[in-house]
């Protein structure tokens, strides 16, 4: 699958997947991946890799990043420059009021600074008993009092998924993972093949099934309340 326009800059929207054969022909898909039959081939495309184009290997899907495409992109150190920005500006958690440290990459275990996001408002908070349901997974947002599951927060530090640079303000649903808002609708609306005629879009730093519409969050902390 190419992406519509430029895949570095924030402007490109995803295209169709299509079919290659081994003389590199291109043909749009067949009615389920295990007939026989060809679908009709399209002349007016071209099989050649460019910058974002996705390859799916029956199961395993890859993108496919140019050298031009990734001199355009942010590198792991500029991210981790975001992070570093975020952390220096003290967010504190509502209810408990201690500083909140977001992490480069997910850890085991609870941690007093662990940041975690309500899925279905988007505020931003620590780890705390406040509106817990015991019977449920689900909470009760003290800012909004919105109920719905909580997930811990943790950045996107794989530079080659990035579509823009910029400050990562949304999180896709349900895993938590941060990154830039045009970056997440990206990822958001493409459909990634599954199973043996279906398709489903996914969070491309960890692979978790997005849930709900539109299967991303924007956050909000308690400094910046617009």
């Amino acid at each position: 699958m190419h992406p519509k326009g430029d895949f570095c800059g924030g402007n490109a929207d995803c295209g169709q997947w299509r079919e290659t054969s081994v003389g590199g022909d291109v043909f749009s898909l067949r009615e389920c991946r295990s007939a026989q039959q060809k679908g009709q081939q399209i002349y007016d495309e071209t099989n050649v890799l460019q910058d974002g184009t996705l390859i799916d290997l029956c199961g395993a899907t890859l993108l496919w990043r140019s050298a031009e495409g990734l001199r355009h992109s942010p590198t792991k150190k500029d991210l981790e420059k975001l992070v570093d920005e975020i952390n220096a500006g003290r967010p504190q958690c509502p209810v408990g009021l201690n500083t909140l440290v977001i992490p480069r990459k997910v850890s085991l275990g609870d941690h007093v600074n662990q940041p975690y996001v309500y899925l279905n408002c988007g505020h931003v908070q620590g780890q705390h008993g406040w509106g817990q349901d015991k019977n449920t997974n689900a909470r009760r947002c003290p800012m909004c009092l919105e109920v719905g599951p909580v997930v811990t927060l943790c950045m996107g530090v794989e530079p080659a998924f990035y579509v823009d640079s910029g400050p990562p303000t949304y999180a896709f649903n349900p895993c938590g993972h941060m990154a830039t808002e045009k970056t997440v609708k990206y990822w958001a609306n493409v459909d990634i093949p599954h199973g043996t005629n279906g398709f489903q879009s996914v969070c491309p730093f960890c692979a978790t099934p997005l849930v709900g519409s539109p299967g991303y969050i924007k956050l909000i902390f308690q400094d910046n309340l617009d």
